[in-house]
């Protein structure tokens, strides 16, 4: 006996409307040589709402900024629904921060999503040192909260 396939429900006929791939089936994990990659979002602002021609401008530039890496940038992917670019590159220290900048250079809307990816030493010397005044400030806090209630 056969058995009948529920019918589809919710969308209205027209267009075959279907989810895009997740990106997690995507973007690779491994490299060629099995080694883990390191993967660093990037937000795009608006790109989803400019002209086809510049979309193109912009993906032919993160194109170029990832190529001149070769294959130590495995994998990118331009989302124009929610304004994102996903990269993927070898795990080598401060690789995804070089990169991202790289992009940032060419792409100045681009915005690093995420914490310290790929600091630098140089961006580590230019930060404000811990001053004495912030390390008392730190001890008094602390001997506040442990003086008896009154």
């Amino acid at each position: 006996m056969a058995v009948d396939e529920p019918t589809p429900r919710g969308l209205a006929p027209g267009p075959c409307a279907s989810p895009a791939e997740p990106l997690w089936r995507l973007a690779p994990t491994r490299g060629k040589d099995g080694r883990c990659l390191a993967d660093f979002m990037m937000l795009i602002p608006g790109l989803a709402r400019k002209p086809q021609a510049c979309r193109e401008r912009v993906a032919s530039l993160i194109r170029e900024v990832c190529e001149s890496y070769g294959d130590r940038v495995a994998f990118a992917d331009i989302n124009y629904a929610i304004n994102v670019l996903w990269v993927s590159v070898a795990a080598d220290p401060g690789l995804g921060g070089q990169v991202a900048r790289s992009i940032r250079q060419r792409v100045p809307d681009a915005l690093l999503v995420g914490g310290h990816l790929g600091v630098s030493s140089a961006l580590q010397a230019a930060a404000p040192p811990r001053d004495r005044w912030w390390q008392r400030l730190r001890r008094l806090s602390k001997g506040v909260a442990r003086l008896p209630n009154s």
